[in-house]
């Protein structure tokens, strides 16, 4: 009983983020996550978790209007959002179809809105009034080909610009990471090849980039692969968020994440660096948050990808603290989880590791709210738990109810 009563005193309590989108960003913006209409090359085939994801930072918007997918903004998933003692923005702007968020970002441009985009959008779509940033810059800071200019070249991987006709007649020693050099942004590992034999070499073709121009990149055999992320204000202060350590498939694409504040010697080091290159970002004119792969190699570092924009576990990342101390567990897994039964059966499951103070729910999208597409609804969230093994289990006894980890 005494248990009981105490996880209903945690349910009661609100989790609130350290920055808010709308501290971060100042008043007057909406916040769009929606990737860019007409092409989805270098971003997941699986549409379904990418409009989940419009409605994952709806907990740390602050009062910031926020455009979002109509499947992610139910009612039943709202409520529980805010049973889980999460703060989410009054004004939504809901779509379901490409039609007609192409038809919302006209109308808003017609009001004189400006937009906190999460990707650059071509100019026939969004106007360049439309957004709160010069789109020349943000598209110079989603490109992989600006990496040197704002990494100290000691932390940067050996690489090289070239055709894949280049590659073919010059035969570089395998393995090689072969990234997308076409300048378009790129996310949960989509864009990035890793090249062990030649066969693979003659396999590519224009679905994976241009291929007059890749990036050929050292293959660095890492101890650690992580991310570390910051933000910085309109005033130009830089904070430093936390870490995350990736969890990949075995086609190396982003599946979740475990996430931590904690700083050691040698995170230090690499928290130091990504300051300095938040600060050249910065430089440029941008105001939000970023986050940096970097693999680790014995006492050395590289950055490998720079995202400048919102990354998977920046909201995990902002709610941690609160989260941390309302159920007292420093251990949290960022999942992306999969449910094939009916949406309404969904919500009471989650709610019951919700009420065991074992899931924080980020995100719910209703499949059945997205037109030509597989019954699989989404739920994002954090796993909570004193140790990793623990979170691990809580993940096990998931699966079995039927709620099951991406692949």
């Amino acid at each position: 009983m005494e248990e009981l009563a105490f996880l209903k005193e945690q349910l009661s309590s609100p989790i609130r983020p350290s920055q808010s989108i709308q501290e971060i960003y100042g008043e007057n913006f909406i916040y769009n996550p929606k990737l860019y209409s007409r092409d989805y090359s270098h971003f997941s085939n699986d549409m379904l978790s990418l409009e989940a994801l419009t409605g994952r930072e709806l907990c740390i918007a602050g009062e910031a209007p926020v455009i979002c997918h109509a499947g992610a903004a139910t009612e039943p998933a709202l409520r529980l959002l805010r049973e889980a003692g999460l703060n989410l923005p009054e004004v939504l702007y809901t779509y379901r179809t490409e039609a007609e968020y192409l038809q919302l970002l006209e109308t808003l441009y017609q009001r004189n809105k400006k937009l906190i985009f999460q990707y650059p959008h071509p100019p026939e779509d969004a106007p360049p009034q439309l957004s709160w940033v010069e789109p020349e810059i943000q598209a110079y800071l989603c490109d992989k080909r600006s990496i040197p200019d704002l990494v100290p070249p000691q932390n940067v991987p050996l690489r090289r610009t070239m055709s894949l006709k280049e590659l073919l007649l010059e035969k570089p020693e395998l393995p090689v990471v072969l990234k997308s050099g076409d300048g378009q942004p790129t996310s949960g590992g989509c864009g990035v090849m890793f090249i062990e034999n030649e066969k693979q070499l003659h396999e590519l073709d224009e679905t994976f980039c241009d291929l007059s121009q890749l990036i050929v990149e050292e293959f660095i055999p890492y101890d650690q692969n992580i991310s570390v992320h910051y933000s910085v204000n309109k005033q130009g202060e830089i904070k430093f968020l936390g870490k995350s350590e990736q969890i990949v498939n075995k086609d190396g694409c982003f599946r979740g994440s475990w996430i931590s504040v904690d700083v050691d010697e040698q995170l230090a080091k690499i928290v130091e660096t990504g300051y300095w290159v938040m600060k050249k970002i910065a430089d440029k004119g941008y105001v939000g948050v970023a986050g940096f792969d970097v693999l680790i190699r014995g006492s050395r570092y590289y950055f490998i990808d720079l995202n400048v924009r919102f990354n998977a576990s920046t909201c995990g990342l902002l709610l941690y603290p609160d989260v941390r101390n309302k159920y007292g567990k420093a251990v949290m897994r960022l999942c992306n989880l999969e449910w094939t039964g009916n949406f309404n059966s969904l919500i009471p499951l989650v709610e019951k590791y919700l009420a065991k103070g074992q899931f924080i729910p980020l995100s719910l999208l209703d499949a059945a709210y997205v037109p030509n597409q597989e019954s699989i609804s989404k739920a994002v969230g954090l796993v909570i738990g004193h140790t990793v093994a623990e979170a691990e289990h809580i993940l096990k006894q998931m699966t079995a109810d039927g709620l099951c980890l991406r692949e």
